[in-house]
C-alpha cells in the first residue's frame, strides 16, 4: 500500500479531523501543527494498512478457486461433462 494513496490519505484526514478543524476553522491551534498531526496521521495510517493487509487475505474469485480444485484433482471442465 503506498502511503499517497487515497485510502490512506483519506483515513489520515478522519483521524487528525479534529486537529485540522482547529487549525483551519477555530484557529484554536496553529497551522503547522494541525498539518504535523495530519503527517504523523498518515504514517501510523500506511503503518496499520501495511500490517492489515499482509495479515487480512486477498480476496479470490470463485471462478479461480473452481479451477484450481479442479487442477487439483486432475480433471478439466472438458471431462466434467
Amino acid at each position: 500500500m503506498s502511503p499517497a494513496s487515497g485510502t490512506v490519505l483519506g483515513a489520515a484526514a478522519i483521524v487528525a479531523s479534529p486537529a485540522l478543524w482547529n487549525s483551519l476553522v477555530a484557529g484554536s491551534i496553529p497551522l503547522n501543527v494541525g498539518l504535523s498531526r495530519y503527517l504523523v496521521a498518515v504514517g501510523v495510517c500506511w503503518v496499520l494498512g501495511t500490517i492489515g493487509g499482509l495479515i487480512v487475505p486477498k480476496p479470490t474469485s470463485r471462478v479461480a478457486d473452481e479451477q484450481d480444485q479442479r487442477e487439483l484433482e486432475g480433471t478439466s471442465p472438458a471431462q466434467n461433462q
